[in-house]
């Protein structure tokens, strides 16, 4: 009996201590966060840039890796203002293979913003980037350049040629790209792709289609000779692109906010065909 009593005694010390110390780690555990708030706030993001060169037996080969960092007011759709962004790029090139391009968004707000995750990011290969003040963001693979929204990320449109620009009013700023016809629309007897576009969105994009496919596959060869073009013409009723070919231009009328297809000329043998989003 005797030797149980120290038992009892140490349990019961035990039960004293841990009465004393829950409350005290209970409470601990609420202030600090309090505390925390006291001092400022702030959130770090790294980056750097690099270079590395390697001789392997006789071949060097080199790999650049930029990152940068910009702020930006990007228009979006239902949203009354502009909304700040914080942009990060990152860029990986080199001799040895295709680079890489990232680029990764956070809302501009207050440093818990920068701890969470990027609110969308643009993942692609390409030689370079950069970003334009239409909120677009524009990537480099080969020559053929390809315009992503700084909205939401998402891709718009690929072009071969120089952008034509214009506008209808000054807030109304349109563009026209044209690209090759990738090789999955081949089997449409697509030749190129007309993209019409307003800052940040596609507003309409059709295939210039050859019926003769020997004669498609010649157009597609040297379509990146020419280049679309813009004017005013009263005949066709305002606004026209054209696209110059040796066989006769395309002319099509554009109003601000759609291709007038319907009115459109092209060269015999040719056809203009809406190129709708997949799913629909």
């Amino acid at each position: 009996m005797r030797s149980t009593w120290p038992f009892f005694g140490g349990v019961i010390v035990a039960l004293q201590v841990f009465a004393v110390t829950v409350p005290i780690l209970a409470a601990v555990a609420i202030l600090l966060p309090l505390v925390g708030r006291l001092g400022p706030d702030e959130a770090v993001l790294g980056g750097g840039s690099s270079v590395r060169m390697r001789d392997e037996g006789g071949r060097v080969t080199m790999r650049m890796t930029n990152t940068a960092y910009a702020q930006l007011s990007v228009p979006v759709a239902g949203e009354p203002r502009p909304r700040r962004l914080l942009l990060r790029q990152h860029t990986v090139g080199g001799t040895d293979r295709d680079g890489e391009i990232r680029l990764d968004a956070w809302p501009l707000g207050m440093p818990i913003d920068l701890r969470r995750a990027p609110i969308y990011t643009i993942r692609t290969v390409g030689n370079s980037a950069n970003l334009s003040d239409d909120g677009l963001f524009w990537t480099e693979r080969n020559g053929r350049r390809s315009a992503w929204s700084l909205a939401d990320g998402s891709w718009l449109f690929d072009t071969d040629l120089p952008l034509t620009s214009f506008a209808f009013e000054p807030d109304a700023r349109r563009v026209a790209a044209l690209a090759v016809a990738d090789e999955e629309l081949w089997s449409r007897g697509a030749v190129g792709v007309i993209t019409y576009a307003a800052p940040g969105r596609v507003l309409r994009r059709v295939l210039l289609v050859s019926v003769n496919p020997l004669r498609g596959n010649a157009l597609r060869a040297t379509l990146t000779a020419s280049r679309l073009v813009s004017y005013t013409e009263a005949a066709q009723g305002g606004r026209v692109i054209e696209l110059p070919l040796a066989a006769g231009p395309v002319r099509i009328p554009v109003t601000a906010s759609d291709l007038d297809i319907a009115h459109a000329s092209v060269p015999a043998g040719l056809k203009l065909s809406l190129l709708r989003p997949w799913g629909e």
